[in-house]
């Protein structure tokens, strides 16, 4: 049987692409050949001239004895004329689907080999080998919850929350915010496309790469004629900026041979690639405290090697990628990074288990209990509480006082179970000073995670005790609480969760402000996280500290000589915290002095929350700045910063000049990003409530509020009047806690809660529908 002509002609194009792959020839090399004086062949389907051999080649996707034998006589009668210039001929003839003995044996007389379109690929690469050999090798960070080993169950993942936030095929703007299904995701990658998965450290990335590969290897088992999943762990290629030498290296990483196979597999469109961690690779850069675009341009130079595969995706192939969703400062620089600029793809987020997820993924392992609200639903969490039975340990916090309190208490907890084990060594002050000086180390790699060496464990020892670490504290040092191994470096380990490590950090860094900044740590690179921040803010509170006390460090490091050369992020950092302390603390204005902080990396700065003076922010990046009503005195200045996002204003024209310099950078506007956005909206005035609420709850760092601050910065009375009949319904449906007049928000609600934020006006969620009834 043959198909149509426009079926033929694909089929023959797909046989000349795999011929260059396997024949190691440049693309557009292998083509038809045209003999206008010879009455026999006419043209020939294909023909590549390597060095020592022609290859010629018919394809067909016929079944036909006639068809086989005209093409075997076309092969004859082109042989005759290439032997002129060439030493050696080869001839080929390729069939899309089996041909009988008859046939086969009528070409074998003439010398030619008869193959199918999949034998042809499979006779120069095995994919049921490398299949079979990638499925016993580790999966970047996933593990078996019991065994911490990387063989794996096949029934371990549990489907988690994923939606498309952005496609590029979706005018003008490219958002969207639709669910979308893993099985959706191989289908789009089967048809050429590109995903960008992205999530918090901890959240998935890894399992959801597997279970990807494992749904593609079953059908290219069934149908080999898809694409062959190759899987690479990003974070064993730092420093490889090309495709052909990170393939070679994951082959020799699985144990297949001939390596080169997956070179020629790739170039020939054979298979599809998902790549893991993009957010793990790093290259030898230089810091520059003097350029604020120094960490965009060191992200960009890490992922030259991803470029050179997204430069070279041959026709039809589909990639996978995934990372930390903050990795980026923004979409554009993600699209420009990864180099998908132009092409067809998708940007997914990767939540975390929902409340059903977590309690499948528990009762999977023989547990029934019900999570508290404080701890996060991601897979490696949860997997490490279980490998270490530290579930009794959690259940009983109280997660109405909030992150800080949760964190500070299981921290306390997993300490004192460590110390009371059998051979430790060190008391559970040690080991909690000891993980947090490992915790805010970190934040002077590249990964903000890892890797910590086993010489990075005795240092945070020796500094935090001023003893050597001895044989029997080495031991307990390798098996710290809250660290996870990494497979790429061997005795090297990684933080096992972001909420975790943010509170370590922040518990740290409030160590150093009750210690006046003594001397030992390392200089950070990347800006303290919103949940460090807040653990950072509760600590120092407990400690009875003021914002007015992080103020006054901040001016000593401003005057300080040796601010210029190590001080630059410390010195934001002060600011950030003390920001935040002073919303927490429902304070109206905060006067930083007359400082100015340079060359380092801020957060989220809500103008809308507090209102801010004497302080200048120059050559930094900055993630978020929100404008609220009365910030028009330009009490707060930012000159010559790179900010990722401005809220408040809907575009350029909109900028208070007298804050924001014209010599900034903005990437992009949120008009409703901020409170006075959500008031100018036409919608009532219980509506308007709510969404006050929750953009304070759920979406700014620190979470918690005091009662008396959900109405800062609410004009309007009949929105005012609104604020507590809301927040009754709110906790009656146990959207929020109110502990000693401090109001958190539950995590479990969070999925409903972005549901309604992003579309209010036509939100079917039944509270919604309580609280307009009000």
């Amino acid at each position: 049987m043959s198909g149509t002509y426009k079926e033929n002609m694909s089929f023959e194009a797909d046989v000349r692409r795999v011929a260059e792959a396997v024949w190691n020839l440049a693309p557009g090399t292998c083509q038809p050949m045209h003999y206008e004086s010879d009455p026999v062949i006419r043209e020939l389907d294909g023909i590549a001239r390597l060095r020592d051999v022609t290859h010629l080649l018919m394809v067909t996707t016929s079944t036909k004895l006639e068809k086989a034998k005209s093409d075997v006589k076309k092969l004859n009668a082109a042989e005759t004329i290439e032997r002129v210039k060439a030493p050696a001929v080869s001839k080929w003839l390729i069939t899309q689907t089996q041909l009988d003995a008859q046939h086969i044996e009528h070409a074998r007389k003439s010398n030619v080999t008869v193959l199918t379109f999949e034998q042809f690929q499979r006779r120069f690469f095995d994919s049921f080998k490398y299949i079979s050999l990638r499925a016993r090798a580790a999966f970047g960070s996933a593990r078996d919850p019991y065994t911490d080993s990387i063989s794996i169950s096949e029934n371990a993942y549990v489907p988690l929350p994923m939606a498309v936030t952005y496609d590029s095929n979706s005018r003008p703007t490219g958002s969207v915010n639709q669910s979308i299904q893993l099985q959706d995701i191989c289908q789009y990658i089967l048809g050429g496309g590109i995903v960008v998965l992205l999530a918090p450290f901890g959240a998935g990335k890894s399992l959801t790469a597997r279970e990807i590969f494992r749904e593609l290897s079953k059908r290219h088992m069934s149908d080999q004629t898809a694409p062959t999943p190759f899987v690479l762990n990003l974070r064993e290629h730092w420093g490889e900026d090309f495709s052909d030498e990170i393939l070679d290296r994951h082959a020799r990483t699985v144990g297949y041979t001939p390596r080169e196979d997956l070179v020629i597999a790739w170039r020939a469109g054979l298979s599809c690639l998902l790549l893991d961690g993009f957010d793990e690779v790093a290259s030898q850069s230089v810091v520059r405290t003097d350029d604020k675009n120094f960490m965009r341009d060191a992200r960009r130079n890490a992922l030259k090697g991803v470029r050179d595969f997204t430069s070279k995706i041959p026709a039809n192939t589909g990639i996978f990628l995934c990372g930390r969703d903050h990795y980026f400062d923004a979409e554009q620089e993600l699209i420009s990074s990864l180099g998908i600029s132009g092409k067809k793809f998708r940007i997914v987020t990767l939540d975390e288990f929902t409340e059903d997820g977590a309690q499948e993924f528990l009762q999977r392992n023989g547990i029934k209990d019900a999570l508290p609200d404080w701890l996060p639903r991601k897979p490696l969490i949860l997997s490490y509480l279980l490998r270490h039975q530290l579930f009794g340990d959690i259940l009983s916090i109280d997660s109405s006082k909030g992150f800080g309190f949760a964190w500070d208490t299981f921290l306390d907890r997993i300490c004192e179970r460590e110390a009371s084990l059998e051979g430790s060594v060190m008391d559970p002050e040690s080991l909690r000073a000891v993980l947090e000086r490992l915790a805010d180390s970190v934040r002077s790699k590249a990964s903000g995670s890892g890797p910590i060496t086993g010489n990075d464990l005795s240092e945070a020892y020796n500094l935090e005790t001023g003893q050597a670490a001895g044989e029997g504290v080495l031991a307990q040092l390798q098996r710290l609480p809250g660290l996870t191994q990494r497979d790429s470096e061997p005795g090297s380990r990684s933080f096992v969760d972001e909420d975790m490590l943010g509170a370590l950090q922040g518990g740290a860094f409030a160590k150093q402000i009750l210690g006046n900044l003594r001397k030992g740590h390392k200089i950070p690179l990347a800006e303290l996280s919103d949940k460090a921040i807040a653990m950072a803010t509760y600590m120092l509170l407990k400690s009875n500290s003021r914002p007015e006390t992080v103020v006054s460090i901040a001016e000593g490091l401003h005057r300080d000589a040796r601010f210029e050369r190590n001080s630059h992020q410390l010195l934001a950092d002060c600011v950030m915290v003390a920001l935040n302390m002073a919303i927490e603390l429902d304070m109206q204005q905060l006067s930083f002095r007359g400082i100015v902080v340079e060359s380092a990396s801020l957060g989220r700065i809500g103008l809308d929350e507090i209102s801010i003076d004497g302080i200048e922010i120059r050559n930094c990046t900055v993630k978020e700045v929100t404008i609220g009503p009365n910030e028009v005195d330009g009490a707060i200045k930012f000159n010559g910063c790179l900010i990722s996002r401005i809220g408040g204003v809907a575009n350029d024209d909109g900028l208070p000049r007298n804050i924001i310099g014209t010599d900034c950078e903005i990437i992009q506007y949120d008009n409703m990003a901020t409170n006075n956005a959500v008031l100018q909206l036409d919608i009532s005035p219980q509506l308007k409530a709510l969404l006050t609420i929750l953009r304070k709850l759920y979406k700014q760092s620190g979470a918690g509020r005091k009662l008396e601050a959900l109405t800062r910065g609410i004009t309007q009375t009949d929105v005012q009047n609104y604020i507590d009949p809301v927040l009754q319904v709110l906790e009656r449906n146990e959207f929020i806690t109110i502990f000693n007049k401090v109001v958190h928000p539950v995590r479990k609600k969070g999925s409903r809660v972005e549901k309604i934020l992003n579309s209010p006006r036509i939100s079917t969620d039944p509270i919604v529908a309580e609280i307009t009834a009000l």
